[in-house]
């Protein structure tokens, strides 16, 4: 497999994504800029990480959609003044850290991985590495437009644990070649508390996660043979 996405599901993406161009009116976005209304940069920050929710919001529910399942339409995003930390989500609330704007102002990306989970509403469902993966998949691949190559990827066993960008490189993978669509499948299977643990993976497809992890690796491999296979992960 090359670094390109399938055709199929590179139009899928792009007709789900058509469907929110416009600002979606049906989400409420709450911005609570008070910790940082002496910095005119973190105020117009937040004011364009807003604008991102209410344009992307329907858009990552059309990404991942459940029958039957209505994304929460209110979000409250708040810019804490504080130098620990990244961001972070509670329910709808979405809280990021004002050292890491200052130090990273271009990362509004961050706000978007912290909107998948939002819009995921497991309420406490999945194992973390899914959960992130999922969300990092959905920023890196579909928001950031990074090719397979770009993704860290470790070839020990069980990798994807490694969570993040890590699994979010194997489900660019997985639906571009393996097995299209296991990502909204998964993301269902979370939401209705079906999924129970990595066996679900052979239910689906036949094949167990480990398998399907090692011919990831033996891809990469293939695909990238001047690549360092033991780049590390880093969250956001």
């Amino acid at each position: 497999m090359g670094v390109f996405m399938d055709k199929k599901l590179v139009l899928a993406i792009l007709v789900l994504v058509s469907f929110g161009s416009a600002i979606n009116a049906k989400v409420v976005v709450h911005l609570d800029v008070n910790d940082v209304n002496d910095s005119p940069k973190l105020v117009e920050w937040g004011k364009t990480a807003k604008t991102m929710i209410e344009e992307w919001h329907q858009r990552i529910a059309n990404l991942i959609p459940t029958k039957g399942f209505d994304a929460p339409a209110e979000v409250w995003l708040k810019i804490r003044k504080s130098n620990r930390g990244i961001a972070g989500t509670s329910g709808g609330h979405i809280t990021v850290s004002s050292g890491w704007i200052e130090k990273h102002p271009e990362d509004i990306g961050c706000i978007f991985h912290e909107l998948v989970h939002v819009i995921q509403d497991y309420k406490g469902g999945g194992s973390g590495w899914l959960v992130e993966g999922i969300a990092d998949y959905l920023r890196w691949a579909i928001y950031e437009g990074k090719s397979q190559d770009w993704f860290p990827f470790t070839d020990k066993s069980q990798g994807y644990k490694d969570s993040y960008r890590v699994a979010g490189g194997f489900f660019l993978w997985l639906e571009t070649d393996a097995c299209p669509g296991i990502v909204n499948k998964l993301n269902s299977a979370i939401r209705k508390r079906s999924y129970a643990d990595e066996t679900w993976f052979e239910k689906q497809t036949g094949r167990t996660i480990d398998s399907l992890w090692a011919d990831y690796i033996k891809d990469r491999k293939k695909s990238e043979p001047g690549q360092v296979e033991t780049k590390q992960d880093i969250k956001n």
